[in-house]
């Protein structure tokens, strides 16, 4: 879906925040462990100042991966002295059909074949879940077509629904 939402803009930028993570070569603990916060705030701190970076010159710049509430202030962190505009998006579906399109990804960065185990994925789903993410950043993807997802998240965008 954040690839179909870039390509609504033109200049466009699209981040997958899951490379960044496949970047870490040794001493890398699994990000979905608990023992894990430190090192994705690290992680996650590169990616945000790589979309400050893309937005800072003149890219509409969307960035995709497992960000929770709580890791958000990294990237207002990174895009506020620029003076950028942030919007937080959730796709939200029900953890099996979760579960379903993880199994589905024909392409995955280097670590996401932990994600095709059912426990992992339940508890990432659940740790959303758990952090309250506001029902207004929240995009019901249910059985939808990912265009489907991309229209409605690039209509509530130019609305300023998911603004910070």
């Amino acid at each position: 879906v954040a690839p179909l939402v870039a390509d609504r803009h033109e200049p466009s930028a699209c981040l997958d925040l899951d490379w960044f993570f496949a970047k870490v070569r040794r001493g890398r603990i699994e990000p979905w462990l608990p023992e894990a916060h430190a090192q994705n705030r690290v992680v996650l701190r590169a990616g945000a100042e790589a979309v400050a970076a893309f937005a800072a010159g003149g890219y509409f710049t969307v960035a995709e991966g497992i960000v929770y509430p709580f890791m958000v202030d990294l990237f207002v962190e990174a895009c506020a002295p620029h003076g950028i505009e942030l919007h937080y998006a959730v796709l939200r579906a029900p953890v099996r059909m979760a579960q379903q399109r993880v199994q589905d990804r024909r392409s995955e960065p280097e670590h996401a074949g932990a994600l095709a185990d059912a426990a992992v994925v339940e508890d990432l789903w659940a740790q959303f879940e758990h952090h309250g993410v506001a029902e207004r950043h929240r995009v019901d993807s249910g059985d939808r077509t990912p265009g489907a997802m991309a229209e409605e998240i690039d209509r509530r965008l130019g609305a300023g629904e998911f603004r910070l």
